[in-house]
């Protein structure tokens, strides 16, 4: 819960959708002060309007969907705490949900950082690879599937989701990166015609 939402590998920009981009202000180091304090949602402003120059330039950028409808468990404590500006993107989607007397369960705006026509095209690319997962044995999974390519997809941003976050350590994932944006798309036969597997 305590990551960054970004990685960067040379010009690509990674950014991890969900929860990941909550952020939290490590509490100060005095006795009776245990819980951290969420401060705001990536992007600010400053962040936003970088990631739109990255891809008005045609930038490299990833984005990774795994935990994109992931819910994020907060104490009640931690979410009374948040800023104002926090508190109306979470309540403005209506999911603010209690599981107990102390936590509840939270829903980042999906993708809200993003153009309409990336955000429709991230959506469908989960629906595919939902039904692509539906019917593929876990043996056959890849580490990393991405949205298939065609004519006329914008070099960036692209989608991809991890299947084994696990096994999908910083170094594979900087090849993969490579492989997308540097080397260019290549044809792959993955499991399911829907979504290529780290291509």
């Amino acid at each position: 819960m305590r990551f960054s939402p970004t990685l960067r590998f040379g010009d690509v920009l990674v950014v991890l959708e969900g929860p990941a981009r909550v952020l939290w202000k490590e509490p100060a180091p005095q006795p009776g002060t245990t819980h951290w304090t969420p401060t705001g949602i990536w992007p600010d402003d400053n962040q936003l309007a970088m990631v739109r120059e990255h891809i008005e330039k045609e930038r490299p950028l990833l984005v990774l969907l795994d935990e994109a409808h992931s819910r994020v468990p907060m104490l009640r404590q931690e979410l009374q705490a948040a800023p104002c500006h926090m508190l109306d993107s979470l309540t403005a989607t209506g999911t603010d949900q209690q599981v107990d007397d102390e936590v509840v369960e939270v829903q980042l705006p999906f993708l809200d950082w993003l153009p309409d026509a990336h955000r429709k095209r991230a959506a469908r690319f989960l629906k595919d690879s939902d039904a692509t997962l539906s019917r593929t044995p876990v043996a056959l999974l890849p580490a990393l599937m991405t949205e298939k390519t065609y004519d006329g997809l914008p070099p960036s941003p692209r989608f991809a989701r991890r299947l084994l976050p696990n096994a999908l350590t910083a170094g594979r994932l900087a090849a993969a990166v490579e492989h997308l944006f540097v080397d260019g798309p290549r044809p792959c036969a993955a499991a399911g015609s829907e979504c290529g597997a780290g291509r």
